[in-house]
This record gives C-alpha cells, structure tokens and sequence, in this order.
C-alpha cells in the first residue's frame, strides 16, 4: 500500500532540503599543518621552508604516526638544497670556492654537511637516524637505498662498480618487495652490462678477463628481463630495454677515460 503525502508536505521536504546549512570546512590542525605545507614546500623546491616545517614537525610530534616520513622527507630537502644552491651552480660555471662561501654563509647553520676537498655533501644524518632507530618503518628502504656510497667516476677500473652493486643488492635481499624494485633492477643490471665492458675491452691487460666477461654480460641480460616485468610501467623498464637491445647488438655504454 503506498501513502501518498499531502503536496504542502512535499514541498516543504523539498525547501528543507535546499536550504540545508552548509558544514563549516575542516581546517587541518598545526601537525597537519606542518605536513601539508611542508611537504608543498618540498614538492615546489622551495627547501629552505620545507626543511623549517619538516623539522618544526619533527621537534613538536616526535611520536607522530608520519615521523620516520618527515625525517625522510627532511633529509631530501636537504639533499635538494645542495643539489639547486650548490651543484648545480658549479655546473653552471660558477667558482667552487665562491659558491661554497656563499652557500654555508646562508645554510651552515644547518650543521649537516661535510665539508671535503671534492666539496660539500650532506652527511646523510636524517637517513641514519630512521635506520638506527626505526628499523621496521615502511621507507626504511628508501632511506638505506639514499645511503648507497656511490663513486664519482670509475676510472676504467671494477672496484668502484662493484662496490656500488654490492650495496644495490643488499638493499634488495633486505628489502625484497621496495616499492624503489623497477629501479634497483636496473641499476644493478646497469652496472652489471659496464662490468661486461671492463673486463672485455679495458685497455689494460690486467683487467681484461673473458670469463668474468660472460658472466656479468649474463647476469645484465637476466636483471634487465626481471625489471621488465615489474607489474607497473616505469621509466626504469624503458632504460632496460634499450640497453638490454645495446647489449645484445654490442654496442656499449660505458666510455672509458
């Protein structure tokens, strides 16, 4: 049986429903404030904010659920500082020892850089401190991959290549399902295909060796094969299989000094 209302009933159902207050906006509080905004900051390269909000969240919510994120997120702010007020005005041209004074003039109060005879690096001390004492977090690979050592230049020489491969895989048998997978495959499979390179076509005889040769050249095939079929697509799957084709026709990527 259906009822039927009267018609004054449904029209005032109906302005109800039109004139319903608005619910006042939800305004984040102060620690989703310095998340927010800090990590707008950083996503817009402005650091020296981003790294003023990620520490002012760190100091004021050091039991927070996002902790061990904003000290990443610190440490890449850092890291992004160097690499846009630093590096990237000595690859512009600028002197070095000019952009250095200038540089920790502005940022030496930050007290987390190394000053060496090759130039400034960070010292990496965010990343430490989330493996030292968080361990368990959820990015704690992403925080052991921005420990790697990697070389400045190899020189035509193994070590170097090893050295970074041996750290590449590491991180992978610790941290097997890294979201940074695609990547690491590639890399691994990267340094793989120019130890095949050394040790077919160094110029110094007592580097050469065929049978090392062959066995990285195969291993770059099969890690290259693996990063391929990471379930997503990624610009690392793209790099894979291009040098993946270089390999196979014999061309080379790596240019000795």
């Amino acid at each position: 049986m259906k009822i039927k209302l009267p018609l004054f009933v449904v029209a005032l159902l109906l302005n109800s429903c039109l004139f319903l207050p608005e619910m006042p906006e939800r305004k984040p509080n102060e620690e989703q404030r310095y998340l927010i905004e800090g990590q707008r900051a950083f996503d817009d390269k402005a650091y020296p904010e981003a790294i003023k909000l990620f520490q002012a969240y760190l100091d004021n919510y050091p039991q927070a659920k996002d902790y061990t994120i904003v000290l990443q997120r610190l440490g890449e702010s850092y890291e992004g500082l160097l690499e846009m007020e630093y590096q990237r005005r000595i690859k512009n041209g600028d002197p070095e020892p000019l952009v250095k004074k200038q540089f920790l003039q502005k940022y030496g109060s930050y007290n987390c850089w190394e000053i060496q005879p090759a130039g400034i690096t960070y010292n990496r001390s965010q990343y430490k401190i989330l493996l030292e004492k968080y361990p368990d977090s959820p990015i704690a690979d992403e925080a052991a991959y921005r420990m790697i050592n990697w070389e400045p230049a190899y020189k035509g020489r193994p070590e170097g290549v090893l050295r970074e491969l041996k750290q590449l895989q590491e991180i992978f048998e610790k941290y097997p399902t890294t979201s940074f997978r695609p990547m690491i495959l590639y890399q691994m499979a990267h340094r793989c295909s120019i130890l095949y390179e050394i040790f077919s076509f160094s110029p110094a005889a007592n580097v050469r060796d065929p049978q090392k040769a062959q066995e990285y050249r195969e291993k770059a095939l099969y890690l290259y094969q693996l990063s391929l079929k990471s379930p997503e697509h990624t610009k690392y799957a793209d790099k894979s299989w291009k040098e993946m084709e270089q390999l196979q026709k014999g061309e080379r990527i790596y240019h000795f000094d």
